[in-house]
């Protein structure tokens, strides 16, 4: 189910690109304008699209190998049209009314382009280019969702100065819908650049949050590794997770396949790349992701997967049914209690005829009043779940979000102990941050306050960090251009004191 807002903006975005495109190509045309602002203009409408491709390139590991030499380019072209504007505007070229907005708004967006451009090469970014950041993905997120957060898709374009006339009534009234939706995002953005910064600032009371101790040894803390397989790993994947895992020394690792992963050939390649974890006493957990298509309850071909899974990989813990950690912007489908209740029963009689040692769990993606529903059904001692997690994600307002949904968590679990479950252990399946949209220290403050909080609490027995890397948008340990961000050396001491502290084992 493709949600029709986040389409619409994918589809102003494209009408914009292509009026800027056109546009251009009629400016330049015209012999009686001064030479350096057709060149100007040409230069924009030439390289706009190039600039918009190589911007959402640089959201995910594959596109960002490509083109990390050039990606400048966005903020490069974002500035251009600044000065074309403002130079058709000091000539009277266009009319002051028409051209204002549309000088205000590409200053807006040069300044959101800078501090992308920023995030992405350094981790960090002034406050206030961080803020702006944080402020236009406010403003998608009105319409696309918390994917305006990580996806490259969620972007803004900016708008060529319309000189001359317009020889159609027509095209008089593209221009007249583009000033008024110039006015409205640049007035938007900027009054939300205030709460921007609110949320860039909210991680500063986590940044070193301490940890509570765990002498018994009963709180682990793990890294999802792999992009989401749909295949056997891909070689530089695993070569790069590698250093990852050298570095946390995790004792959980999480592994999830979407459908495509789960022939036999590629199961057969990944158990071979667990092995050597496996041999070190890491423990191997396996999930299933659910994807965008409609599958029934009592899918015989996931249930298939399920048992290819038990038997070539061996996993410690099943997932049979994970959604993505932050949805997409283009939706997903929404899957019912009942749904969730039916696939859940099913695994749990394959687990059982295939590999009883296995633990099967369930992990809340949304937290929402579904996924409460479930965890009251999961957690209840007649249920087959045997473990049960959840993600720990921040929102556009930050750490907050994170409180929230660790809240609820904690609300959901008391209530199950007052009626008599509550029992079985917890996970975060899933504690990771937002390091382009908020920075990345703000990535390491959402990831240790959720491990304080779960180590503060005995009936939380692992927190899972993720992502890896930017796979699939801006949310990884290390970023898609293979700069490994500053929460993983903090994240490995922590990891590294939570160990020291358990009494070492005799011989």
């Amino acid at each position: 189910m493709t949600d029709p807002l986040a389409l619409l903006v994918l589809g102003v975005a494209m009408a914009v690109l292509a009026w800027d495109i056109a546009l251009a190509g009629w400016i330049a045309a015209r012999r009686e304008a001064p030479r350096v602002f057709t060149n100007l203009t040409a230069f924009c409408g030439l390289l706009v699209a190039p600039a918009l491709l190589v911007a959402v390139a640089t959201g995910t590991e594959t596109g960002a190998r490509t083109i990390s030499g050039i990606t400048w380019l966005m903020p490069m072209i974002a500035c251009a049209f600044v000065l074309q504007v403002l130079y058709s505007l000091v000539t009277r070229l266009v009319s002051v009314v028409v051209a204002l907005p549309i000088l205000l708004y590409d200053v807006v967006i040069a300044v959101i382009a800078i501090g992308d451009y920023l995030a992405s090469q350094q981790g960090v970014a002034p406050l206030q280019l961080q803020a702006a950041v944080s402020a236009r993905d406010v403003i998608l997120g009105m319409t696309a969702g918390r994917a305006a957060l990580v996806s490259p898709l969620a972007m803004l374009v900016p708008m060529i100065a319309p000189a001359y006339p317009a020889r159609w009534r027509l095209s008089g009234a593209v221009r007249a819908v583009l000033v008024l939706a110039a006015t409205a995002l640049a007035t938007l953005l900027m009054l939300e650049w205030p709460r921007g910064i609110a949320a860039v600032r909210s991680y500063e009371a986590a940044y070193a949050e301490p940890m509570q101790a765990r002498p018994a040894g009963d709180f682990a803390i793990g890294m999802r590794i792999f992009p989401i397989l749909d295949g056997a790993p891909p070689a530089r994947a695993v070569q790069s997770d590698r250093r990852l895992i050298e570095a946390l020394e995790p004792e959980v690792v999480l592994v999830v396949i979407d459908e495509d992963g789960w022939r036999g050939g590629a199961l057969d390649s990944l158990s071979r790349v667990l092995q050597p974890l496996r041999d070190d006493s890491v423990q191997i957990a396996v999930a299933l992701r659910i994807a965008r298509g409609v599958a029934a309850p009592d899918d015989a071909e996931r249930q298939a997967a399920v048992e290819r899974v038990l038997l070539r990989i061996r996993p410690d813990v099943i997932f049979p049914g994970l959604i993505d950690p932050l949805p997409s912007i283009l939706g997903t489908t929404p899957r019912s209690s009942d749904w969730w209740r039916a696939l859940l029963l099913r695994s749990a009689t394959t687990v059982q005829r295939v590999r009883p040692r296995t633990r099967m769990g369930w992990s809340a993606s949304r937290l929402d009043a579904i996924d409460s529903a479930v965890y009251v059904w999961a957690a209840s001692p007649s249920s087959p779940v045997s473990l049960i997690g959840a993600v720990s994600f921040p929102s556009f307002s930050g750490l907050p979000a994170v409180d929230a949904r660790l809240r609820a968590f904690d609300r959901w679990h008391q209530r199950a102990v007052t009626r008599g479950g509550g029992a079985k252990p917890h996970w975060l399946v899933t504690a990771g941050g937002l390091p382009h949209a908020h920075g990345d220290a703000a990535q390491l403050a959402a990831i240790r306050h959720a491990l304080a909080w779960g180590s503060r609490r005995a009936w939380v027995t692992a927190a899972i960090i993720g992502e890896p890397a930017d796979y699939d948008g801006w949310v990884g340990l290390r970023a898609a251009n293979g700069r490994i961000r500053s929460s993983v050396p903090a994240l490995s001491r922590a990891a590294r004191q939570m160990r020291d502290v358990r009494p070492v084992s005799p011989p």
